[in-house]
């Protein structure tokens, strides 16, 4: 009886789905399509770029002139370096595991009062938009008066992240199109309005 109703329900779903396609997708007229990503534009400079000695940096993943992926060296030797850690797959989710202490560590320096002081806290999180859902969510529950400054481009799931936890957001100039370079002054004067 419970498998003869799952297949009707289904079969009602499909039939409704399939009607609305005929209908130009009536059911998904209410959803918008998602704006354009401003960090392509980096990719788009990158391509349109004549000079023959380049790397696109902006899409997170490097690629040779073949579309093979492109380990750089830094990395190469890091790996070599942290082959044998146990922190690699670490599951400590604690502030003060011997992982956040050393991403602590590398973002601040070992000398800082920061990590002298122990004044730190950190979770680790499956990715970079994974840990910006989890700062938003943080930020709203504990500090919702807050606002968090985007750099300008991002990724734009970065504005659609804040905005679903509710936290006012202001953005920032840094990277200048016309010298693939930092817009430092702007960089500046952005920071001082804060």
């Amino acid at each position: 009886m419970k498998m003869k109703m799952w297949s009707r329900n289904v079969r009602c779903l499909s039939t409704s789905v399939a009607k609305n396609r005929k209908n130009n997708m009536g059911w998904w007229d209410h959803v918008q399509q998602a704006p354009k990503d401003p960090i392509t534009s980096v990719t788009q400079a990158f391509l349109s770029d004549p000079t023959p000695f380049k790397l696109n940096l902006g899409v997170g993943a490097y690629r040779d002139d073949k579309g093979k992926p492109v380990t750089l060296e830094c990395v190469r030797r890091a790996t070599e370096k942290i082959s044998d850690c146990e922190i690699l797959e670490s599951t400590k989710a604690t502030t003060k595991s011997k992982f956040v202490q050393d991403c602590v560590k590398l973002a601040y320096g070992n000398d800082s009062s920061v990590v002298r002081e122990g004044r730190f806290a950190g979770v680790p999180a499956l990715s970079g938009t994974g840990a910006c859902r989890l700062f938003a969510e943080f930020q709203r529950r504990f500090y919702p008066d807050s606002q968090m400054f985007l750099p300008m481009p991002t990724w734009s799931n970065h504005h659609d992240i804040w905005r679903d936890s509710q936290v006012c957001t202001g953005t920032y100039r840094y990277y200048d199109p016309d010298s693939k370079g930092l817009r430092f002054q702007a960089l500046v004067n952005d920071i001082k309005v804060w």
